[in-house]
């Protein structure tokens, strides 16, 4: 079993109340027109998918908060005039500005939050999560501020003993991972940028500037390396998927304005979230 990325409707689960979840996918093109977005200035698109969580209390008669097909239908309502279209042109919330993960989400939001109250009148609209692509998405529950989220991956092999501690102790903490030799693995990161999008670019960071950020700060530092030997701080601290997540914090917080989250992957099966203190 895999751990799906996790749509988290953050702070917004109320005492008595269930979310429930629902997504659903389109196609579409789109072009910016800011030179500043480079070679996205070309028409391009993208297997968009459109996920919505709503909150409310549990109907008694029904046992459910909110009948799928419902749900699924408002989903299809507003995804069906952006499917097979070009956003910047077509899609009118859209005009005037760009077509940006971060403003998409906030249209489909406003778009999609009274249709909600109309037609599942228990419920209200929590979050929505635009993912431009697997790597790349936008979450926001209607106030002013967006969360952007972006995943990368490194290789690197570490392995976890204490040399504090006997053999027996390091096999009993750390089990199969304190073997002699080291361990691998392909690591998922995601770092969660949180702010206002700017009113001219319609974006909360740059994300070539977030890219070359977090490959000069962690890429290069831990891809294809034994963190244990290499890499800082591991040479003394055990390297536990939760103090890598909270060393990235550490490294990337100087340098990326509104850094939010980080979450790491170290299996297809297990996922660490670090949020730490701002860069002073």
């Amino acid at each position: 079993m895999t751990i799906q990325v996790f749509f988290a409707a953050r702070g917004s689960l109320r005492s008595g109340e269930v979310l429930v979840t629902r997504a659903r996918a389109f196609e579409a093109a789109h072009a910016y027109r800011d030179a500043s977005f480079g070679r996205a200035t070309r028409v391009h698109g993208h297997n968009y998918q459109l996920t919505a969580t709503i909150g409310g209390r549990i109907d008694p008669a029904t046992d459910f908060l909110v009948d799928f097909r419902d749900l699924d239908a408002l989903l299809k309502d507003v995804t069906t005039p952006l499917d097979h279209h070009r956003l910047d042109r077509e899609y009118a919330p859209l005009a005037g500005r760009e077509p940006s993960a971060e403003a998409l989400a906030g249209a489909l939001f406003a778009e999609l939050a009274p249709r909600v109250q109309r037609a599942i009148p228990a419920a209200r609209l929590r979050a929505v999560r635009l993912n431009e692509t697997d790597a790349l998405w936008a979450d926001t529950n209607g106030g002013a501020e967006v969360e952007l989220t972006r995943s990368f991956g490194f290789s690197a092999a570490h392995r976890l003993s204490d040399p504090k501690r006997s053999e027996e102790d390091n096999r009993r903490i750390y089990g199969k991972c304190a073997n002699p030799e080291p361990h691998g693995h392909d690591y998922r990161i995601e770092v969660t940028v949180r702010g206002r999008p700017d009113e001219r670019t319609g974006i909360v960071t740059d994300l070539g500037g977030l890219d070359r950020a977090v490959d000069a700060a962690v890429i290069s530092r831990f891809d294809h390396r034994y963190l244990n030997v290499e890499v800082e701080p591991f040479t003394t601290v055990i390297p536990t998927a939760e103090r890598i997540a909270e060393r990235i914090w550490e490294l990337l917080a100087p340098n990326v304005r509104g850094l939010a989250r980080i979450v790491v992957y170290e299996t297809p099966r297990s996922a660490f979230s670090y949020e730490g203190p701002e860069a002073s």
